[in-house]
């Protein structure tokens, strides 16, 4: 135990509906965006936990429903992914038949990624789970949801690459 460091008995008492954060946390927004991000994925993938699904997909798969053929790159700056995770989790998916990466005829160093038929489906399967969390979501944030969203909005384009 560091000098700084509390026994564990001297730690406030802990209440089921009571998180336990560190005094640095407390106030930091990071933390915060963090903790929130891994407890709506990890209730998305609970909610998938009986399926073929993936809750990584979804984000992937509904991007390219709506704007086929993008870049990797482009991919990545849309969903908030480093490039070098997207590319593991394009892979898997092309090998699932989801998607499929076609070369672009000027530059043989650059493809498009391209929803297949069965990614198609996928997305909308995808699609139906989100649907319900969102409304678990919504009944949380109630009508403070338009300000969220907005706050979160100027958080990425404050701090967002391009």
């Amino acid at each position: 135990m560091t000098a700084s460091a509390k026994p564990v008995e001297d730690l406030p008492s802990r209440h089921e509906s009571d998180v336990l954060i560190p005094a640095a946390f407390r106030e930091v927004i990071g933390y915060h965006l963090r903790v929130a991000q891994e407890m709506s994925f990890q209730a998305f993938s609970a909610t998938l936990e009986r399926t073929d699904l993936k809750p990584g997909w979804y984000s992937i798969l509904t991007i390219l429903s709506e704007y086929d053929g993008l870049t990797p790159s482009e991919l990545s700056r849309v969903c908030g992914r480093d490039r070098s995770t997207l590319t593991s989790t394009l892979k898997g998916l092309s090998i699932r038949g989801l998607i499929e990466r076609r070369q672009n005829p000027d530059d043989q160093r650059s493809y498009s990624v391209r929803l297949t038929h069965d990614g198609r489906r996928m997305q909308e399967r995808l699609h139906a789970f989100a649907e319900e969390h969102d409304r678990r979501l919504d009944a949380i944030v109630g009508k403070d949801k338009d300000a969220l969203i907005a706050i979160l909005a100027r958080i990425v384009g404050a701090l967002g690459k391009g």
